[in-house]
């Protein structure tokens, strides 16, 4: 009888082991795509409008951006443009690895325009401020973000 008993507190054991494995997955956030972002900063007035570079790619753990220039009703019209990049990588930690090497990059960087970093679940933004002490679209940025 204790055997039995044993076997089926070893088999329940097992069951639960791998339920909450499988449940592993749930609490990994939500993955986005770049269409999530324009949808969110369209959603407070934001225009992006798509931009190439020419040169080097400022690629983040293999990923490259997709490269915006941004503006609101506020700021149409204005002579310096700003910047957005959007890292869409394949889960969060390499979100997270990509922030990282951002960091390490820009270490010794001397500035013309400041950059403002945003996370969001696979998403790493970057927007290429004018200003640092006043950054005009901080707070739609943050809030088209915070929407998702």
């Amino acid at each position: 009888m204790k055997i039995k008993s044993m076997l089926g507190f070893m088999i329940l054991v097992c069951i639960t082991v791998l339920v909450g494995c499988s449940n592993a997955k749930v609490g990994k956030g939500k993955e986005y795509s770049y269409q999530d972002f324009v949808n969110a900063f369209e959603a407070k007035n934001l225009i992006l409008t798509p931009y190439g570079i020419t040169g080097i790619i400022p690629t983040l753990y293999n990923v490259e951006p997709q490269m915006d220039s941004i503006e609101s009703g506020a700021t149409i019209g204005d002579s310096k443009p700003e910047y957005v990049y959007f890292y869409i990588f394949k889960t969060e930690a390499a979100r997270k690895s990509g922030v990282e090497e951002f960091n390490e990059k820009m270490k010794h960087a001397k500035f013309t325009t400041y950059p403002f970093l945003y996370e969001k679940g696979n998403v790493l933004t970057i927007y290429w401020a004018s200003s640092k002490e006043k950054p005009i679209l901080n707070e739609l940025i943050k809030s088209a973000i915070e929407s998702l």
